[in-house]
């Protein structure tokens, strides 16, 4: 026992002797084990794990090593494992049977002397011990005193009593057993304190190690050492306390880390998992640490049958309190207590408040809302619930709608100083009263729209536009339909529009105006197609067709019938020019331009006796000896006779004819240039056939 620290004070010429040196030693391991045992806790530091490995063809069987590491004892001593370490077999014999047993690390040392070495003996024959080797011994099983006492000032530590107080006169002893101002074994290597490493399977029968049955068996008692001390302050800003060794699917598959006792957080709290909070309850405070007589608490309460729970949200002591609140609020500000920033309160009198947004209910379609359930499995006659894109109110008799009033539980009554506006009978009736008037009434922005009853007339008045909408969301803007779709609209200057189409089952009539035929957009792509009635003269009047503001013959008045693709039968472009698919009967006279013929047809096939691969243009030059003037002309195309050596893969042939690259040239000759191409090595294109279409 000693209650001073001594150290050498070297002086020039000073003697010394071997006494002295064992003093310089002995200060500098004193001042590491009090470190070792001061701001931190006696363990494992760092590895000492055990690990098993597969005996190669001893199916069944491992062989037992420790890691590399390192460990403090109780008393300070450090020790070391600088390779990994074999476990052997012969520490295990004394048992005989299959177990589990624990294998525990401890502090030794040897004393050494090497003979051939000249520094590490005083003179020949002295037997002397110039070395002391700090190594280790193993030790195995359930131990009956895991370490010896500590001592304080020639008392033995023991734990604080219940209170926290000392057990008599003895030094207190920690819960994690590091005492920093112990009397330390003399000498050193005297003291027992096991370090428990984990735990093998021994198989005794065989005397070999098996496999654990539990991977954690192997990691079971390990006691690692810590720090202690009253603070931990972070020299880069960032303080990070986590697993050495993270776990391989992620920092949140495993427990980590336990805080025993009350914790102040001066800054924020950040989990990026799931909190869990076992018992107790979250209180909430002011900043002074009071709830102000205001409790407000969050926690879970079993219930009192003991087959369910309820999650507790306490605001106040008083039931009838109008001021004690949970709220749920908006805005950048969290602590902004400005009303309009709440927009939700459930007050302590039992009052829901929602003074700002809506109330929604969304997902599964069903009855959201009962009112007047007698029990849960009772289903309500009086509720509010939505089917599909459809809202419903549910009563076992009528609606009614009161204007002021206090309740009433009679049916019907709108209770004192109350006036019923409006009931809607269980019939599905719904009264408005007797007098003409307009019953609904809506004024916005300064705009007035109604829907109102006159004599033998039911009106809708607005000042601008009527829509009809399916789907979406409210939107106070013009004619937008909230993300939906606009069925209908009639504008504000009384033109209707129909989306999906319109049926009429009677006359449909145009007064001076025309039908016009636009694109999906609503344009007419600079080419206006409309019919429309114009009056020539007196009993004579035209049904006209637009096709166009030009006669380039781009656009066309087409007949035809539609079944999966439309097919033209007759045609009539802007230029004139009129096509027809099949025959056509003329009673009387039919000319074109001053002439009898309409048209020539010219028929035939070319011999173009084309090999191999490539492309080109053919001029195919027709004369016409029905018409004395072309003045138009088509030309249809056709592959007549074609052909290859070999196999045809990817190959192609191809005739085309672009519609008015033609040229006429003496008035009733016809140049066409006609494309051709195979694309095949060994492929040929003998013939093409074609018919020609002359008009004047």
């Amino acid at each position: 026992m000693s209650d001073t620290i001594e150290r050498m004070n070297y002086f020039q010429f000073q003697q010394v002797g071997a006494e002295d040196f064992r003093l310089e030693q002995l200060y500098h391991r004193d001042a590491r084990a009090r470190h070792d045992l001061g701001p931190h806790s006696w363990g494992i530091v760092q590895g000492c794990e055990i690990v098993e490995t597969e005996r190669e063809g001893d199916a069944g069987f491992v062989d037992i090593k420790l890691l590399p590491g390192m460990a403090v004892d109780g008393f300070g001593r450090r020790i070391h494992l600088l390779d990994p370490l074999a476990v052997p077999p012969e520490l295990f014999s004394v048992f005989n049977s299959e177990r589990l047993l624990e294998l525990w690390l401890h502090y030794d040392e040897e004393s050494r002397r090497d003979p051939d070495d000249e520094r590490t003996t005083i003179c020949i024959g002295d037997t002397a011990f110039s070395r002391v080797v700090e190594t280790h011994r193993l030790i195995v099983g359930t131990l009956s005193t895991e370490h010896d006492p500590l001592i304080v000032s020639g008392l033995e530590a023991k734990p604080a009593l219940a209170d926290g107080t000392a057990d008599g006169d003895a030094p207190i002893l920690p819960a994690d057993k590091s005492l920093p101002t112990q009397d330390f074994p003399d000498p050193r290597s005297s003291g027992f304190w096991p370090i428990r490493l984990g735990s093998v399977r021994w198989d005794g029968t065989v005397g070999k190690f098996r496999p654990v049955n539990a991977p954690e068996d192997l990691m079971t008692g390990r006691v690692h050492a810590g720090f202690i001390g009253a603070s931990l302050l972070a020299e880069g800003g960032e303080l990070r306390i986590a697993p050495r060794a993270p776990h391989p699917d992620g920092p949140d598959e495993v427990d980590f880390a336990t805080l025993e006792g009350r914790m102040t957080v001066e800054g924020r709290a950040i989990a990026k998992a799931d909190v869990f909070l076992h018992g107790g309850m979250l209180s909430f405070q002011s900043d002074g640490g009071s709830d102000e007589t205001v409790p407000l608490t969050m926690r879970r309460v079993p219930d009192a049958s003991g087959s369910g729970a309820d999650l507790r949200v306490q605001i106040g002591e008083d039931a009838a309190a109008d001021n004690a609140r949970m709220t749920i609020g908006t805005g950048l500000d969290p602590y902004d207590s400005d009303p309009a920033a709440v927009a939700l309160s459930v007050r302590a009198d039992g009052m829901v408040d929602l003074p700002v947004g809506r109330l929604r209910f969304t997902e599964t379609a069903r009855q959201a809302i009962d009112l007047g359930v007698p029990s849960d499995p009772d289903a309500s006659m009086r509720g509010i619930g939505w089917q599909g894109p459809s809202v419903y109110a549910r009563t076992g008799n009528s609606f009614y709608w009161y204007h002021e009033g206090e309740h009433d539980p009679a049916a019907g009554n709108p209770g004192t100083d109350g006036e019923l506006l409006m009931r809607l009978t269980s019939l599905g009736a719904l009264e408005f009263g007797q007098e003409f008037r307009q019953a609904l009434n809506f004024d916005m922005a300064g705009q007035s729209s109604g829907i109102g009853v006159q004599d033998e007339t039911l009106y809708f008045r607005s000042d601008g536009n009527f829509a009809w909408y399916r789907g979406g969301a409210p939107d106070d803007s013009e004619l937008n339909s909230g993300g939906g779709a606009t069925a209908m609209s009639l504008d504000g200057s009384s033109r209707l529009t129909v989306e999906g189409g319109l049926r009429s089952h009677g006359r449909v009539e145009l007064y001076d105006q025309r039908l016009a035929f636009l694109d999906s957009a609503g344009g007419d792509d600079g080419d206006p197609l409309e019919i429309y009635r114009h009056h020539v003269s007196s009993n004579s009047n035209h049904l006209r067709v637009r096709i166009g503001n030009d006669s380039g013959g781009g656009d066309r008045f087409v007949v035809g019938p539609d079944s999966g693709g439309f097919t033209e039968q007759f045609w009539v472009d802007n230029r004139g020019d009129a096509f027809f698919g099949r025959d056509v009967e003329v009673t009387g006279e039919l000319t074109s331009q001053g002439q009898d013929v309409l048209f020539d047809v010219i028929a035939g096939e070319v011999a173009l006796n084309r090999t191999g691969a490539g492309s080109g243009t053919h001029n195919l030059v027709v004369t016409s000896s029905r018409l004395s003037s072309v003045g138009s002309a088509q030309l249809m195309v056709g592959l007549s006779d074609i052909g290859n050596s070999g196999h045809a893969i990817g190959a192609r042939w191809r005739v085309h004819y672009q519609p008015g690259t033609h040229s006429v040239s003496g008035g009733d000759t016809v140049t066409f240039p006609v494309q051709w191409r195979v694309d095949d090595s060994d492929g040929r294109l003998t013939r093409f056939s074609y018919v020609a279409i002359l008009m004047p």
